[in-house]
């Protein structure tokens, strides 16, 4: 939605542009039907269920579909429970609806268990005092690989452009909210492939996801060389800033 309107705002006046999320409530489907009739390019994000994208069948023949990158990067979030160890008890205690900007944690999860006090469990998750902590470098590893083959697929260097900067500059503020540089780079990608000569408007304007930020954990920052990520760093997270002392305290607070 943020690049739709980003591309509305740049784009000539003959663009007409539309979103829509994948999953359309059922209230929108009708209006959803109209737009896709007077489609002729389908802009439509790389993800897995981008086959069946449930109007799919919809669009006239005459439009294109174009993919562009989905970006997600773990590498300063080994922990997130999107990454693998999924922490079910914290996500069971909230509207299903906030998963998209609520990020849990699988290590803290598990501490919940072995380690029933906060404050040791606090400082086992500081001190990596459990023994299924994963080695960031080897999910980095995974991340490099990952980012190379998007490259190779769409044909420009997204993947290199953070692989080179996210240890200088905050680049990503969750495991899947990139900073506005990162997407005007995707905009200038989606430009091209429309042969627009076209710029992307300033990073700044396409910079409205930092305001959900999670904190890097201080050994995956040193594991790394993140030099942006120390002790002191503080991080939105909606109207509050918060330390990753704060953040993980408020963590365990919240969810028991």
């Amino acid at each position: 939605e943020l690049l739709q309107r980003a591309f509305s705002a740049t784009a000539p006046a003959a663009f007409t542009s539309f979103y829509h999320f994948f999953e359309l409530d059922q209230d929108k489907v009708e209006a959803a039907r109209s737009e896709i009739s007077t489609c002729d390019v389908m802009l439509m994000q790389d993800i897995q269920d981008a086959e069946s994208y449930p109007l799919r069948s919809l669009l006239p023949r005459r439009c294109r579909v174009i993919s562009f990158p989905f970006l997600r990067f773990a590498s300063p979030w080994p922990y997130d429970d999107f990454n693998g160890l999924r922490d079910s008890v914290a996500r069971n205690q909230d509207d299903p609806a906030l998963h998209t900007v609520t990020y849990y944690d699988g290590i803290l999860g598990r501490l919940r268990r072995a380690e029933p006090d906060p404050q040791a469990r606090f400082a086992a998750y500081k001190d990596r005092k459990f023994k299924e902590f994963v080695d960031p470098a080897r999910v980095h590893d995974c991340e490099t690989r990952t980012l190379e083959a998007l490259d190779e697929r769409f044909g420009f260097g997204i993947g290199r452009y953070i692989l080179d900067g996210f240890r200088k500059t905050q680049l990503f503020y969750t495991v899947n909210r990139p900073c506005g540089a990162v997407l005007a780079l995707v905009l200038e990608y989606i430009f091209k492939s429309l042969d627009l000569d076209l710029t992307a408007p300033p990073a700044g304007i396409l910079d409205e996801l930092r305001t959900i930020q999670v904190p890097v954990h201080p050994y995956v920052a040193q594991r790394l060389s993140i030099e942006w990520a120390d002790a002191d760093r503080l991080y939105h997270h909606g109207d509050r800033e918060m330390t990753w002392d704060s953040f993980v305290r408020a963590y365990i607070e919240r969810y028991g």
